[in-house]
Formats: C-alpha cells, structure tokens, sequence
C-alpha cells in the first residue's frame, strides 16, 4: 500500500511539472519575435512560392532557343486482294528521330524571356512587400504591448498614489486643516484611478491577441517580450535612391518592362519565321526496322503578308500600353516622395516629442516632490498641489503614449522604403 501511495505521490508530481511546463509563459526577445513571426507566415510562404513559379516559367520560356527533339516508332499491317482473288498481307514498320530548330521568329522568343524576367521582378517586390508588412505589424504589435503593460504598470502606480493621497487629505480633513470638498474630489481621483487600472488591464489583454496573431501563436498562449526594438535618429534621407528601391516603384519598373517587352513581341508578327528541320529514320517489315535508311533535311522560311490588320493592331495597342505604363510609374515616383518625405517627417517630430516629453516628466515630478513636501508642511494649499499632482500624472501617461508613438513612427518609416527588421 505504501508503494502504491509513493507511485501515485510521484505520477501527480510528474503530472504537475508537466503542467507547469506545458503552460509556462513563453519568454522572447524582439529578435526571437522576428523568427517566430516569419517560421509559420502563410504570407511568406505564398509569395516565396510564388517567386519560384515565375522563376520555373523563365526556364520554361528559355526552352524556345534549344532545338527540340523527338522520336517515333509506326507500325502498319496492310491487305490487298487482286481481281482473282488471290490477296497479300504486308507488314510495315518505321522508326525516325526528328530535329527542329527556330533560328528567327522576329525576337518573339527574346521578347517573352523580357517578360519572364519582369515577372520574377514582380514576384520579388511582393516578397519585399511582404516582408516589411510583417514587420511593420509586429512593430505595432510589441509598440502596442509594451504601451499595454507600461500603462498598467503606470495605472497602479497612480491608483496607490491617489490612494496616499486620498489617506493624506482625509487626516488632514480630521485635524480640521482640509475642507469636506478636497475629501470628496480626491476619493473621485481614486475612482478615476481604479477606472483607468480596469481599462489598462483590457487594454493588456487586446494587445495580447494582437500579438500572439502577429507571431502565430496559439490563442490564450502566455507570452512576452522582454527586449523593445531599437530606435535610432533616421539620417537625412536621399529620396529618390529610397523611391528606387521601394518594392512599389520595382512593381512599376518590372510593369513597364513588361509592357515594353510585349510591344517588341507584338512586331514580331512584320518579319519572317525561319526553321530547319532534319531527321533520320528506317523502314522494314520486321521490328526493328532495318531494311531501309532514310535521312533528311531542310529549313523553312514563312513570312505572313497580310492577316487581316491583326499584327498592326497589336504593335498599336501595345505601344499605348507602354505610354500608359511609363506615366503611371512617373505617377507612382511622386507619390513615394511624398509618403516618404510625411512618414520621415513623423518619425522625426514623434523622435523629438519623446525627448521633450522626457524633459518635461523630470521636471514634473521634482514639482511634485517639491509640491507634497510643501502640502505636508502646511506650506501649500490643496489646491495648488492637487493641479500639480495632475500635472505629473498628465506627463507620466503623456511620455508613454509618446514612446509607442515613436516605435509605431519608426515601423511606418520603415514600411514606406520596404524595409523592416526581416531580412
């Protein structure tokens, strides 16, 4: 009996340290973030797949400038009866390899490698695309957590100083040197301190799905971040080299090589079609066939002379495809400048806000410290500390807010080139 008890006493041991492990909070560093945010993106995956597609469909246009090759084995039983009715039965058998080669096709063959080639470049861009998108979102996502769990952090900060204070006015209430209204407004502070400690913990949860889905973690997963992105000053930006190498502008770019390409594809049709061809192969009536060598070749010149406006028509409305092109990539080039100038613009003013906001919370909470010292003393009234008090936790949620600002300014500066942590 006692070894049953100790068998049972070690299995409910074992069954709780499984437990424990199985549902441990899961500790990350920003860059185990980014790993686990890209191991199981469905979105990258499709865009790397999609990248190879176009890639095998460049081999798969190469193919026109190799000659092709093919064989073939026939087999014939034939009957022939005469007036007398006297009748034969041949069997016949053949067996040839063929050659064929395109030597000119009007560059339709270079043309369609062009267009090969704008595809991969398309296919690129969207994973770079892709990418910075997936970090753009995990940047908000750890700007949102860590906001989320400053701000509850902050939030039972203020509602145990409002509850000091509260503690505070009220005996000074009992030694009659505080009015009833002081009493009332600072047990509504508390209040409002309990209220805005419920909404950060709400506002802990929310961050927490946003990003447990950004890294593809399960629902109700404990998870967190222990490391926040580095944030640098952003250098004096050369704008046209950034719009350059944006994965829009490499869109537009790869856009109009296309529609390039499929113009000189288009006039194609205005020159002629030259092949040779060449085969060998050998007859009998027995297989494998070895009565008789045959051998041949040749080469065939075509021109179309006339198809009905057909080829003009195209080479005409291809030429329009590629000015309409060109514009919309002129289009596009100004538009990036501006989303790059207003998105660098933010992340400078949002990295400079931080620093006076800095500034201006040190300076709060020496007023502050100053400002209860002197209520204590009788040297204030309530008053003016209470505006004072107000005023350091205005600063305290104000540099919070302007910290995930500042991350969130970053991750949209990064998203406007096609940058971002992933490499």
């Amino acid at each position: 009996m006692e070894k049953l008890m100790v068998r049972k006493s070690h299995l409910l041991v074992l069954t709780l340290s499984f437990s424990s492990a199985l549902f441990a909070e899961q500790k990350l560093t920003f860059e185990d973030s980014i790993a686990l945010a890209v191991k199981s993106n469905l979105e990258v995956q499709a865009s790397y797949e999609a990248l190879k597609a176009s890639q095998a469909d460049k081999k798969s246009t190469r193919s026109a400038f190799f000659p092709k090759v093919s064989a073939s084995l026939s087999y014939e039983k034939a009957n022939s009866e005469t007036k007398s009715g006297a009748s034969s039965t041949t069997d016949a058998y053949s067996g040839s390899l063929n050659l064929t080669q395109n030597l000119f096709n009007g560059f339709q063959d270079s043309a369609s490698l062009k267009i090969a080639d704008s595809k991969i470049q398309i296919e690129e861009a969207n994973l770079q695309e892709t990418k910075s998108q997936i970090s753009f979102d995990l940047k908000n996502a750890v700007a949102n957590y860590f906001y989320a769990k400053d701000s509850l952090s902050l939030s039972r900060d203020i509602k145990k100083r409002r509850e000091d204070n509260l503690r505070m006015v009220e005996l000074r209430f009992e030694n009659g040197r505080e009015n009833k209204g002081s009493v009332l407004l600072s047990k509504a502070y508390l209040e409002q301190a309990k209220l805005d400690l419920f909404k950060a913990e709400n506002a802990m949860a929310t961050s927490l799905i946003y990003l447990r889905r950004v890294l593809n973690l399960p629902e109700n997963e404990p998870v967190e971040i222990t490391t926040t992105p580095a944030v640098d000053d952003p250098a004096l930006p050369n704008y046209d080299a950034l719009i350059e190498s944006t994965p829009t502008a490499k869109k537009f770019k790869a856009t109009l090589a296309s529609a390039s390409a499929t113009l000189d594809s288009s006039k194609s049709g205005f020159y002629p079609d030259l092949n040779v061809s060449a085969s060998v192969g050998k007859t009998g009536d027995s297989f494998f066939p070895d009565d008789n060598r045959r051998w041949a070749a040749g080469a065939t010149l075509s021109w179309s002379l006339f198809d009905g406006g057909k080829d003009f028509y195209s080479t005409y409305s291809a030429s329009y495809q590629v000015k309409a092109a060109e514009k919309r990539l002129e289009n596009q080039n100004m538009e990036l400048r501006r989303v790059l100038s207003q998105s660098y613009t933010s992340f400078k003013e949002a990295n400079q806000t931080v620093k006076v906001s800095s500034a201006f919370l040190e300076a709060a909470k020496v007023r502050a410290d100053i400002s209860r010292s002197k209520y204590n003393n009788g040297l204030s009234n309530f008053d003016d500390w209470d505006l004072i008090e107000n005023d350091l936790i205005t600063k305290q949620k104000d540099y919070t807010l302007q910290i995930r600002n500042r991350l969130q300014a970053s991750a949209a500066w990064e998203q406007a080139q096609g940058t971002g942590v992933i490499p």
